[in-house]
C-alpha cells in the first residue's frame, strides 16, 4: 500500500455530513454502519485525496479548530457561486500574497475549508520563470492582472539568464513598465539590519546588483525597486512595501507597509 496521511474528522452525523461533501463534489469510496441503516464511518475523496468522517464528534462554535481542510481546486470562483447560499463563508474569493486565490468556508459541521488555485499572478511568474511564452499569454488573457504584477513579471525576465525578446516584448504589449534603475551606491547604503520598538528584525542585503531582506533568520527575499527609496518583494503579491527614509544622504530607519499596518524599525548601527 501505498504511504499517505489521511484525515480523520470526529462528527455529530455522519450521514448529514456525506451528503454535504457529496453536494460540493466529494465521492464517497466506503461507509460502514453499525446499526442497520445507521452511517458511522465513510472515507471520500476529492481528486486524489481522501478523508475519513468518523462519529462521535460535535460542533463547535470556535473560530478556527485545530484541524482545517485545504482542497486544491481549479477553478475557486465557481465552486463560490456553486455553493456560497448554502454555506458559511469566512472569506470570500481573494488573492493572496503567497500565489493563490482562496475561497474560506464553513461545512454543515463548522470545519473551516479553504478552496485554493493558484493565483493569476502565481501562474503568470510561474510561466515567466519558466520561459514558457505561450503560458505568460494564456496567463494575460485570463485578465484582471494588474500593472505592478506585470512590472515584477517583466523585471524577472529581464533578469533571467537566457534573456527571452519575444516574452519580453509579450509583457511590454500588456503594459509591463520595466522597474526604474537604482544606483549601485543608493542600494549598497540601504543594507542592514533594521529593529522595531518590539524587537522585530528585518536584514536588508545587498548581492549581485540587488537588495534582498528577509525577516529575522527568514532566507531573504529580491526585492524590485518601486522608486528611489521604496521597494516589494518581487515574487510575492500584496506583501508590502518596504520603504527607506534617509537624512543627511544616510538610511536611518525604513517602513513596512502591508495592507493597512505600518510598522518603523530603525536602524541598528555596529
Amino acid at each position: 500500500m501505498a504511504k499517505k496521511v489521511v484525515p480523520m474528522i470526529h462528527v455529530p452525523d455522519v450521514r448529514a455530513t456525506v451528503d454535504w461533501y457529496q453536494s460540493i463534489g466529494f465521492s464517497v469510496i466506503n461507509t460502514y454502519g453499525n446499526d442497520g441503516d445507521g452511517l458511522s464511518f465513510a472515507i471520500l475523496s476529492f481528486g486524489n485525496s481522501e478523508v475519513m468522517f468518523n462519529q462521535g464528534g460535535g460542533q463547535s462554535r470556535r473560530f478556527r479548530r485545530e484541524v482545517d481542510l485545504y482542497v486544491y481546486t481549479d477553478n475557486v470562483d465557481e465552486v463560490y457561486q456553486s455553493i456560497k447560499d448554502r454555506v458559511g463563508v469566512v472569506e470570500a474569493p481573494h488573492d493572496t500574497f503567497y500565489g493563490m486565490r482562496e475561497l474560506i468556508v464553513r461545512d454543515l459541521n463548522r470545519f473551516w475549508i479553504t478552496f485554493g488555485q493558484s493565483s493569476p499572478f502565481e501562474v503568470l511568474m510561474t510561466a515567466v520563470r519558466e520561459g514558457d511564452t505561450d503560458q505568460v499569454r494564456v496567463a494575460l488573457n485570463s485578465g484582471g492582472l494588474k500593472r505592478e504584477t506585470l512590472t515584477a513579471a517583466l523585471a524577472v525576465a529581464l533578469a533571467h539568464d537566457h534573456k527571452n525578446p519575444e516574452m519580453v516584448e509579450t509583457l511590454k504589449q500588456a503594459g509591463a513598465i520595466a522597474p526604474p534603475e537604482i544606483a549601485v551606491e543608493t542600494l549598497q547604503s540601504y543594507a542592514g539590519k533594521y529593529k522595531s520598538e518590539l524587537g522585530f528584525e528585518i536584514n536588508v542585503v545587498y548581492k549581485e546588483r540587488k537588495l534582498f531582506a528577509g525577516a529575522g533568520l527568514q532566507e531573504p527575499m529580491s526585492l524590485m525597486a518601486i522608486d528611489e527609496f521604496s521597494f516589494k518583494p518581487i515574487h510575492f503579491d500584496n506583501y508590502g512595501i518596504l520603504t527607506f527614509n534617509v537624512e543627511g544622504g544616510k538610511s536611518v530607519s525604513c517602513t513596512l507597509n502591508h495592507g493597512s499596518d505600518q510598522m518603523k524599525l530603525q536602524r541598528v548601527v555596529t
